[in-house]
């Protein structure tokens, strides 16, 4: 039997979609969200299974390590290499998993054609030739950004060289993963976060008393350009209906929200950058009327780095839709007034007019 099965046992669904998309082409990928339903697939299924990945932290606990010592102990799957997942591979994670008997680690945020890489050889390395799929297949091609596109996709003064880190690490993932999946295309998003730093800076401007600074301003540009990260864990069919539709996946496209805030959240609510990328990717979706997700609140709940993303993806809305007339900007600042109270904050609108000029220079620019 040959093995074509690579397991992945991790309780974040959004997680588990990312490592499908980066697999699917290479194995049958089996996502399981907890240890008891892992055990009870390889109970079934170990002889198909070529590798097992395995987050330590399921249950917000070590439970990985649990499973990890029960898979070495079973003579069954001792033989199974297993790899652990972890958001933080220090010392005695590594320490402790070495003991137990993983191959390797892999560190979220992954690196899609690095961890296809590292994967890869370790299959191979745990099993004789021609008895995975690997062996009736390709090796997948890497395809990283040019170190000036890495350069080119913040552009901002950030003020504190962590966050300068921390964007740019995310920056690397959000481009890998767009060559993955539809919706999520880098130019426009690298666009929207232009627009939202410049009307953030410009808010911080015309309404100094609200307290958003100029760092905060840019942070929030930055953050922006990965409010739509959660459609990663969306199926192909609902992101095609995109953000007007009112069908029955209409519910399953907007879990994205959810699923980028999770994501942000959990990997440091204490860093700035990263709790306005997870505020931005709950609430970009919400109208200043409160329609729109989530739609549990109200629009007096909306953070302001949202409020702010929510007016830059309605511009960019209606300067794609008036694209080719020489106008453009008038017209979408025309259009975007009608929509003052009701999808943005009137005082939005006001700086949208202000930074007229600026919108224009973003344009031919990007």
């Amino acid at each position: 039997m040959i093995r074509d099965t690579l397991l992945i046992i991790d309780d974040s669904e959004l997680d588990l979609a990312i490592l499908n998309e980066i697999f699917k082409n290479l194995f049958r990928v089996e996502c399981i969200l907890d240890a008891r339903q892992g055990r009870a697939f390889l109970n079934r299924n170990r002889d198909r299974v070529c590798a097992i990945l395995l987050d330590i932290c399921l249950e917000r606990q070590d439970v990985g390590f649990t499973v990890l010592r029960q898979l070495q102990g079973d003579s069954a799957t001792i033989a199974l290499p297993v790899i652990l997942i972890t958001t933080d591979a220090h010392e005695a994670y590594v320490h402790t998993g070495v003991e137990l008997g993983a191959v390797d680690f892999l560190v979220k945020p992954v690196n899609p054609h690095t961890v296809q890489e590292r994967v890869c050889n370790v299959v191979r390395s745990a099993w004789p030739p021609n008895s995975t799929i690997l062996d009736r297949k390709p090796d997948p091609q890497p395809s990283s950004p040019s170190e000036q596109q890495m350069t080119n996709l913040i552009q901002l003064d950030l003020g504190a060289e962590g966050a300068q880190t921390v964007c740019r690490e995310w920056s690397r993932k959000l481009e890998s993963f767009c060559q993955l999946r539809p919706g999520l295309d880098m130019p426009e998003h690298r666009q929207l976060g232009a627009i939202t730093a410049l009307l953030a800076k410009g808010y911080a401007r015309q309404f100094p008393d609200k307290g958003l600074t100029q760092e905060d301003a840019a942070l929030i540009g930055a953050a922006a350009v990965f409010c739509d990260i959660g459609l990663l864990g969306v199926p192909d069919l609902a992101i095609e209906e995109g953000e007007e539709q009112d069908g029955p996946d209409a519910q399953l496209y907007y879990q994205h929200t959810k699923l980028g805030h999770d994501l942000f959240l959990r990997q440091g609510p204490q860093i700035p950058l990263l709790r306005y990328a997870a505020e931005i990717a709950l609430w970009h979706h919400k109208n200043a009327d409160g329609s729109g997700y989530p739609k549990e609140e109200d629009g007096t709940a909306i953070p302001i780095s949202a409020q702010l993303t929510r007016t830059a993806l309605r511009i960019q809305h209606y300067l794609r839709y008036y694209r080719g007339c020489t106008d453009n900007v008038e017209r979408m600042l025309r259009t975007l007034k009608s929509e003052a109270g009701v999808t943005i904050a009137p005082e939005l609108y006001q700086v949208a007019e202000q930074e007229s000029r600026g919108i224009q220079s973003i344009l031919q620019s990007t």
